[in-house]
């Protein structure tokens, strides 16, 4: 079968891939392609970087490729899991009849992203809704769909003398299970607390969970001026 297309060519084009750093294709004597190696950047989800090498080759080359052919290295760098990280910013409670809307807001990169959850308006109930809009706000914000669950929330914990809250929450991949634990000291706001143990049950875990769908980008995200934030708890109900 005589090649239509080098090798350097289809490297070249893919290296033009969002995030995409370097490429290497290898290929058999016929000029069918056997394997290609990918280094991108460690912000790029895997499973999207695969589906444009598959779109990038059918439309620039008319090739159809075997994703299990594409093999994805991520490069790490302390700066870019520091600025991926995402940060706690607010809280809201509104109250609609006798159910109670819990809001969480996450901020990373100046952006905020939200997630929501409601249940009985019962002030028993409120810490256990707080940590599932937490684990709502960290999946839209990574693109997650029904991936962490509450498994226990303890509230009336102390160390030292001072008291906590430890989350144990569990963790759904296509590997399997996995049950993640974080703690927060319980400072001024105990529904704060909540969300702070949540998060750490999460974050230090969310890079080994490739996103369900495209990641949301920055622009996505919910636009919420500093102002906004910093007066969001007084207009809560």
């Amino acid at each position: 079968m005589e090649r239509r297309w080098s090798t350097t060519q289809i490297e070249h084009a893919l290296r033009e891939l969002k995030g995409v750093c370097g490429a290497r294709v290898v290929a058999d004597e016929a000029g069918l392609i056997q394997e290609i190696h990918l280094l991108v950047e460690g912000d790029r989800n895997p499973k999207q970087v695969v589906r444009d090498v598959e779109s990038a080759l059918m439309a620039h080359f008319g090739i159809h490729i075997d994703h299990r052919k594409i093999s994805v290295a991520q490069k790490s760098g302390i700066r870019s899991a520091v600025s991926a990280r995402l940060r706690w910013s607010d809280v809201q409670i509104s109250h609609e009849g006798t159910r109670a809307i819990a809001t969480v807001l996450l901020e990373r990169n100046g952006h905020l992203f939200r997630g929501t959850a409601s249940g009985v308006r019962a002030s028993t109930q409120l810490p256990r809704l707080v940590a599932l809009a937490t684990l709502r706000a960290i999946e839209a914000a990574h693109g997650l769909v029904e991936r962490f669950g509450l498994e226990e929330l303890n509230t009336s914990l102390t160390i030292g003398g001072y008291p906590m809250v430890a989350v144990l929450v569990s963790a759904v991949r296509d590997q399997g299970e996995d049950l993640l634990l974080g703690s927060a000291l319980v400072r001024q706001d105990p529904l704060r607390a909540v969300g702070l143990a949540t998060l750490d049950a999460v974050n230090r875990r969310i890079h080994a969970f490739p996103s369900d769908t495209e990641s949301l980008s920055d622009t996505a995200a919910i636009q919420t001026t500093s102002e906004e934030v910093s007066t969001s708890r007084e207009r809560a109900i």
